[in-house]
């Protein structure tokens, strides 16, 4: 399988810049057909929680690829709340730059994005994302909906692709101070949302519906919250990509009906587990969830798994229906990613409260947050007695990582773990 997937990568990657909208349709036949296989063929090792999330993340790229007038364009961190009171959906930028390495097609569109003057070392996902818009396979969606959490790519690709597609962009600007004041401000753009969403969708925003909506990611960040107690005991048998589609449910998918069964049957699968017995990892930012020596040391494996990764739980604050517009703020203006120290702060408290054997810092290409903290991260946990290993590399990029480079430092830092070792006995940098 993973020869015939390469093949059609290497065919959508020399005839995109020629006939984007066939290699459009060809990547949405390849989706569905998987798609078919994920419902009627599921991997019999995820259990259900994870062979559900895979059906359902492949069925939100089919829509975006499929009814692009019908997405907004979003970031991972916008919460999408106010989305699925309109019915839009909600098309995250890194979701559909990972769905293309999945097809082993995402080079040809970061090639296209630099060659049109994108700098080699801007995040991948985005350039991915661009190179596609600029090739002309990605359809123009109906508008853009953004935030400028976290990452500064936010603040240049979104307003880029707004103007190359002649389309209206919402922009949520979030302060770094993490206070009531900083929450007010947020709320009061967000409660701009739902006229733009009237002038763009020609419906009539329904606060009734918002309320039912926002009762729902209530209930949801409660099952997920308990969810990560119950980690701290078990053994749930999974694979990296399933960590990945857990960042989309647990953010632009909050308050849909889907991620709340994701929540319930995840919660049902945990609680069933056997009890853990193997190392127990703490991950640190996005996934290289295509990545050989990865997926080798991580999926499936008893005697080492993830047990959490820190981009799942970012945003698991506790929602008021009654106040729906704060609450969506409080999730961004306390998120601990907003801030490098509360990012630090918030990796050592889910290292103590897991109980885990050591933490992985992942410093994907061109994400300056997590290149710019990965020392004070690795220091930070190795003072609290976690060994941690910074490992450089793209979460959906193959020309920007080594599968070598990779291989050595994983295993020489799980050995190192299973021997016991200590923060006097760290992996030295590459």
């Amino acid at each position: 399988m993973p020869g015939i997937i390469n093949e059609f990568g290497n065919y959508i990657n020399h005839q995109a810049p020629m006939h984007p909208q066939r290699c459009r349709e060809l990547l949405l036949m390849a989706y569905r057909a998987y798609g078919l296989k994920l419902r009627y063929f599921p991997e019999k090792r995820l259990p259900p929680s994870r062979q559900y999330a895979a059906v359902h993340m492949n069925h939100v790229v089919t829509k975006m690829l499929a009814h692009p007038e019908h997405a907004a364009l979003v970031s991972i961190f916008m919460p999408c709340e106010l989305l699925e009171v309109m019915d839009v959906i909600p098309m995250c930028a890194e979701l559909y730059s990972a769905f293309l390495n999945g097809t082993y097609a995402e080079s040809v569109f970061a090639q296209t994005a630099e060659d049109e003057g994108i700098p080699e070392t801007y995040c991948s996902y985005h350039k991915i994302l661009l190179g596609s818009a600029y090739t002309g396979m990605l359809s123009a969606p109906a508008f853009i909906v953004n935030t400028s959490h976290i990452c500064d790519a936010n603040n240049l690709t979104f307003r880029e692709l707004a103007d190359f597609y002649g389309i209206d962009q919402f922009y949520l600007d979030v302060p770094l101070a993490r206070n009531e004041e900083s929450v007010g401000y947020v709320a009061e753009q967000l409660r701009e949302l739902p006229s733009f969403l009237e002038e763009h969708t020609g419906k009539k925003f329904d606060e009734e519906k918002l309320f039912r909506i926002m009762q729902r990611s209530q209930r949801t960040v409660q099952k997920l919250k308990q969810v990560l107690v119950e980690k701290k005991r078990a053994y749930l048998s999974g694979d990296v990509t399933s960590e990945m589609y857990e960042i989309y449910l647990a953010h632009n998918g909050l308050g849909s009906a889907a991620s709340e069964r994701y929540a319930d049957l995840l919660l049902g699968d945990i609680r069933k587990a056997p009890k853990a017995e193997g190392l127990r990892l703490l991950w640190i930012h996005t996934i290289p969830n295509w990545q050989t020596p990865v997926r080798e040391k991580l999926n499936f494996h008893k005697d080492c798994q993830i047990i959490c990764c820190d981009m799942c739980v970012e945003g698991l604050t506790d929602v008021d229906p009654l106040h729906p517009y704060e609450s969506m703020a409080k999730r961004l203006v306390y998120s601990p990613f907003n801030g490098g120290n509360s990012r630090v702060e918030n990796s050592v408290k889910l290292a103590k409260e897991l109980e885990v054997d050591g933490a992985v810092v992942f410093c994907h290409w061109g994400c300056k947050q997590t290149m710019g903290l990965s020392a004070a991260l690795r220091q930070r946990l190795e003072i609290e007695g976690y060994p941690a290993l910074v490992l450089n590399g793209d979460g959906c990029d193959r020309r920007n990582s080594s599968d070598g480079q990779t291989a050595t430092r994983l295993d020489a830092f799980l050995e190192q773990l299973r021997q016991g070792g200590s923060k006097k006995h760290m992996i030295p940098e590459a």
